[in-house]
């Protein structure tokens, strides 16, 4: 009895583990940058900004006029609902980063207001920023 209430107990362990990080592992992956939604309700498309997400490390791949592209490095903390990116110090400067991001302190706190296999959304003071897995 007592062996068995273990196994139990193990398995339990293990499928509460495994379901912590599914989320994580949802996250984890390319997000193309779809649309901002603001808060007076206008929405501005956009496509060139690719999000990438991998074992704490954050990078924007930021697609330019000229076709070229730059990438802004950092790092992330993902809990439940709660997005943290910090971006790089070197990487916080320059005029494709005060374009594409211009984070005060190169640092954003974002609601996950969805997250999926095909749709990841953020919101920051109310501003969403909508994303498809690319």
């Amino acid at each position: 009895m007592r062996k068995a209430l273990n196994i139990l107990f193990f398995a339990l362990l293990i499928t509460l583990t495994s379901s912590c990080s599914d989320e994580e592992s949802l996250l984890e992956n390319k997000w193309q940058l779809r649309r901002f939604e603001h808060v007076d309700g206008t929405v501005q498309r956009e496509d060139s900004v690719f999000y990438n997400f991998m074992k704490d490390s954050y990078s924007a791949i930021c697609l330019l006029s000229d076709g070229s592209y730059t990438t802004i490095f950092g790092n992330y903390s993902f809990n439940e609902s709660e997005l943290v990116i910090t971006v790089l110090p070197e990487s916080a400067t320059g005029p494709v980063y005060e374009r594409y991001l211009n984070w005060k302190d190169g640092k954003r706190v974002f609601h996950v207001d969805e997250l999926s296999s095909s749709v990841l959304q953020l919101n920051y003071n109310g501003e969403k920023s909508i994303f498809r897995k690319y």
